[in-house]
């Protein structure tokens, strides 16, 4: 794809997480926006995406975080399918090591705000790229009120040599910058993305083909 291409809203392009070259999971996302400003993509409630599972060789009764890790660190994880359970705007930005999601419940009310680390998205003919990092942040409705999400995965992660120090200490760097706004009520956190509402003609995604196709 070339550097200046855009789409336009309405398309519908694959959101892929990629781990050492290998696809950890793919969803299918309706463009809303792509501007120098933003890239926003609409993953409506039942949407259905691929997912890493817990492979057949991963010991029994270890923790969610604890089979992210290994799996990871192993390069070893079956996808199956799975329908999204809450209908979200993802707001990315070019260069951000995040991208704040809008959650909303079915009256169309927002049920609040969404900050997931990952890895800065990169354009391919398909979609984007990125690698969720595990630490998020939820923020309130409310201003200024939000709390850490999946501390103890993004640990393991470091722990077991899936993150590297200079990665973490970035994500860290960043998840600083973001709470920041959050408390200042800036951008995006101040804006009329709340209030958005999605084409009414607007059918569920679904993956094209060639959605594995790194």
């Amino acid at each position: 794809m070339s550097e200046g291409h855009r789409w336009s809203p309405g398309e519908v392009i694959v959101l892929q997480d990629v781990y050492e070259a290998k696809l950890w999971a793919a969803r299918p996302v309706i463009v809303v926006e792509d501007s120098a400003d933003v890239l926003a993509l609409w993953c409506p409630q039942g949407t259905v995406r691929k997912v890493p599972v817990t492979p057949g060789s991963m010991p029994a009764g270890v923790s969610r975080g604890e089979w992210l890790a290994r799996a990871l660190a192993r390069l070893d994880w079956p996808l199956e399918d799975a329908p999204w359970d809450v209908s979200s705007l993802m707001l990315h930005r070019e260069g951000d090591w995040h991208a704040v999601w809008l959650s909303f419940l079915e009256s169309g009310e927002q049920w609040g705000w969404y900050v997931n680390f990952q890895e800065p998205y990169r354009r391919t003919k398909r979609g984007i790229q990125t690698m969720d990092l595990a630490l998020d942040i939820i923020a309130e409705p409310a201003r200024g009120s939000w709390r850490w999400k999946d501390e103890d995965e993004f640990a393991l992660l470091i722990e077991h040599g899936v993150v590297g120090s200079e990665t973490a200490a970035r994500v860290r760097q960043e998840a600083d910058l973001v709470i920041g706004r959050i408390e200042r009520d800036e951008p995006p956190f101040d804006s009329a993305w709340p209030q958005w509402t999605p084409d009414p003609a607007w059918e569920l995604p679904t993956l094209p083909d060639g959605w594995a196709i790194l």
